[in-house]
């Protein structure tokens, strides 16, 4: 029997349901993993089980924002696996572009309440849970965004910055218990996300500014969902045992330009 690099580890993917979320959940299955996939739209979620090994995955339809519903999602891990060995917090949404004159509070509250709160309380609950199992690895899906925005991108760049702090300050307690935590940083993906920012920012132009976007990198294209899986692998895996407070970046090069 071949052993995969997840093989007999209880992983929850919050965010499931999008791109990245969805194409991971795929290849941890592959990996070996046992699956909790968390999401708030019930037939995307539905898809993205269909991609894992039904007897290894858990479906769970919930609200990040909401501290009882992290609770129950940690929960239908623990009863259907026994435990919590990976935490992917990967749930986020992008809001509206539009100048920070313009920005509607509600827009910022609500980025603010998904990106950060939702991340920092599925943290908060799985941490007990890998305590039982003598640590654990927690990624956090942060973006180039919180390096180097755009235009229009304020509310969300601020919640994609908030998490690479709430990453560090994690790993300085976390780490003497065994549990790594790191940041994925991506920059553009050829996903949903994207076609929304390009189309916000270029209506009825988005292909051409996403070609020239893509020109800019030096690697000349964006990334794909499954190139984003393969680093969460890493940062989930043993093959990352000493990488702990980092935030590794995967954008092509675009932040070195």
């Amino acid at each position: 029997m071949l052993m995969g690099k997840l093989t007999d580890k209880v992983v929850i993917i919050t965010g499931a349901s999008g791109g990245i979320g969805t194409a991971t959940a795929a290849l941890f299955s592959r990996e070996g993993a046992k699956l909790v996939l968390v999401g708030r739209d019930e037939e995307r979620l539905r898809q993205a089980a269909e991609g894992c090994d039904s007897a290894r995955t858990r479906t769970v339809l919930a609200d990040v924002r909401k501290a009882e519903d992290a609770v129950r999602y940690v929960d239908t891990a623990v009863q259907a696996f026994g435990g919590v060995d990976v935490l992917f917090a990967n749930a986020g949404y992008e809001g509206t572009v539009v100048p920070i004159v313009d920005l509607d509070v509600a827009v910022l509250d609500d980025l603010h309440a998904v990106n950060v709160r939702g991340t920092f309380l599925g943290i908060q609950k799985v941490i007990p849970r890998m305590l039982e199992r003598g640590g654990g690895s927690i990624v956090v899906t942060s973006s180039t965004a919180a390096f180097t925005s755009f235009p229009g991108a304020s509310a969300y760049a601020a919640t994609k910055a908030a998490l690479l702090a709430l990453v560090r300050t994690a790993a300085t307690e976390l780490g003497p218990m065994n549990i790594r935590v790191n940041a994925m940083v991506p920059g553009g993906v050829d996903n949903r996300m994207m076609s929304s920012f390009t189309e916000q920012m270029a209506p009825g132009h988005a292909e051409a500014l996403r070609a020239g976007y893509a020109q800019s990198i030096p690697l000349r294209r964006v990334a794909t969902n499954e190139e984003m899986a393969k680093l969460a692998l890493f940062l989930a895996s043993d093959d990352s045992t000493y990488c702990h407070g980092a935030s590794f970046v995967a954008d092509g090069g675009m932040t070195i330009t």
